[in-house]
């Protein structure tokens, strides 16, 4: 009678042992909505403040390279872009002579990209007006990138130019 009472004994202490001890509740999912904002930035165009073309005669064409004209995307989306180029009339500064632009010319290389725009460049030279001309087109785009290039800006000095210096505006566009 006494093994039966051992076992008895144990087995209460082994039921009462698993009873006081906490099972493990059962896990519940919950979801948490995380929320990211990603802001659109500005479509820029940047180019040197200031040229210096080559002495020319009457008759012969002045030429200067415009170094590392920018367009810079950064408007995280997949609408292009168009870059354009215009110039005002050369103004003597001391005769106050205006030398039309006609004959002026805008050639851009092909551009250096980075991100993923599909770029076309006109890929001829434009003549200079005081309208804005087409030189670059990015006609898509895959969020931020830029567009880099160098163009080579020519003007032909008329016949009758009088001796002085003479300046323009030239103006780099983006839409």
């Amino acid at each position: 009678m006494r093994k039966i009472t051992i076992a008895a004994v144990a087995l209460l202490g082994s039921v009462a042992l698993a009873g006081a001890t906490t099972l493990p509740a059962f896990a519940a999912d919950t979801n948490t909505n995380a929320t990211l904002a990603i802001e659109a930035g500005v479509l820029s165009i940047a180019a040197p403040a200031t040229l210096a073309l080559t002495t020319a005669l009457p008759g012969a064409t002045s030429t200067t390279t415009v170094p590392g004209v920018a367009v810079t995307d950064l408007r995280a989306g997949i609408v292009g872009w168009g870059a354009s180029v215009s110039m005002t009339p050369l103004t003597g500064t001391v005769t106050a002579t205006v030398i039309p632009t006609a004959g002026a010319t805008y050639l851009p290389a092909v551009a250096t990209l980075t991100g993923a725009p599909t770029m076309a460049a006109i890929g001829a030279a434009v003549e200079l007006t005081a309208t804005a001309q087409a030189i670059q087109t990015a006609t898509a785009a895959d969020g931020n990138n830029t567009a880099t290039w160098d163009s080579t800006l020519a003007i032909v000095m008329p016949t009758n130019v009088q001796a002085d210096t003479y300046t323009a505006i030239l103006t780099n566009s983006v839409l």
